[in-house]
């Protein structure tokens, strides 16, 4: 739990110059996918060559399956024989740092990155074991690494679903498979004027989880950072947020309320005093957002 004394000292922290962006929504042309694809091994991809389903587009050519998320421009490339498969023998053995320099330098060679930076999140890795009916599980192996890249921009970290680059590999190091979901940025909008103080966040917290929830909250934790939502979600711009992380008490207003219950959240609000806002639900209906006043 942070005290006052503590967020203070944290909102202090945050002054760095930073920017609202312009994210490029189109999804055609989709040529540089298409590049994409062919340097992954898809000789016969082709601008005409793609298949729509809902709201993915995909080119398939065995065993590579090439899927572009069209509200987000966001890719993803398998070879469907390998990624994720397990061949019964294979285990990998690497450390982190082995794992995320060989998928540096297999992104590298795809472009993937493009000109952004990006540094490393997390590795995964995907575990398989055997095991008799009641049993403990044995033989288990790792035939799957992920390397989970995050975007960074004006010195902070990409927060969300979106705003990372990943890179699975297989038993002999290569590519089984990579996702890239970094928006294309057209550009500035305009540059953040100034942060929103410490009492003012504390303000709308208040006013949104008191008369909701019914119950006290603590704050867990704070990141300052720009908000990069899904695949399947729209964006127009790309903003810095407080992620603010709450354990919450009393279990909500009304009648089912239950005043033992806890449940963890985390509340995203503009950190920019130029933001655009609100970023959460509204416990009202639903109302169309406008800029942060």
């Amino acid at each position: 739990m942070l005290d006052y004394a503590a967020l203070l000292g944290l909102w202090q922290s945050f002054g760095a110059p930073a920017n609202i962006y312009e994210v490029d929504a189109s999804v055609e042309p989709l040529d540089d996918i298409v590049e994409l694809a062919r340097l992954a091994g898809m000789s016969g991809a082709d601008p005409s060559a793609w298949h729509e389903f809902g709201p993915l587009l995909e080119i398939e050519q065995e065993p590579y399956l090439c899927t572009v998320f069209k509200p987000s421009r966001a890719v993803r490339l398998v070879d469907t024989g390998r990624w994720q498969v397990d061949d019964g023998t294979a285990h990998l053995e690497l450390t982190d740092s082995e794992a995320t320099f060989a998928a540096v330098q297999e992104a590298g060679f795809l472009r993937l990155l493009d000109e952004d930076q990006f540094t490393l999140s997390r590795v995964t890795r995907l575990h398989v074991a055997t095991a008799e009916r009641g049993q403990p599980a044995g033989d288990e192996r790792v035939i799957d690494v992920g390397v989970v890249l995050t975007r960074q921009r004006d010195g902070l970290s990409f927060l969300g679903q979106g705003g990372n680059a990943v890179m699975y590999l297989g038993p002999d190091l290569r590519p089984t498979g990579f996702e890239r979901t970094a928006r294309r940025i057209a550009g500035v909008r305009e540059a953040v004027s100034g942060w929103r103080g410490l009492d003012e966040v504390l303000a709308e917290l208040e006013a949104y989880w008191g008369p909701w929830f019914g119950g006290t909250y603590t704050i867990e934790g704070v990141q300052l950072g720009y908000q990069e939502l899904g695949r399947l979600e729209e964006q127009e711009v790309i903003q810095p947020v407080y992620a603010i992380d709450l354990d919450l008490a009393g279990g909500g207003g009304g009648e089912d309320a239950v005043p033992e219950s806890e449940f963890l959240v985390q509340h995203l609000t503009p950190a920019a005093q130029n933001g655009f806002g609100p970023l959460m639900p509204s416990p009202e209906p639903a109302q169309e957002a406008t800029r942060q006043e």
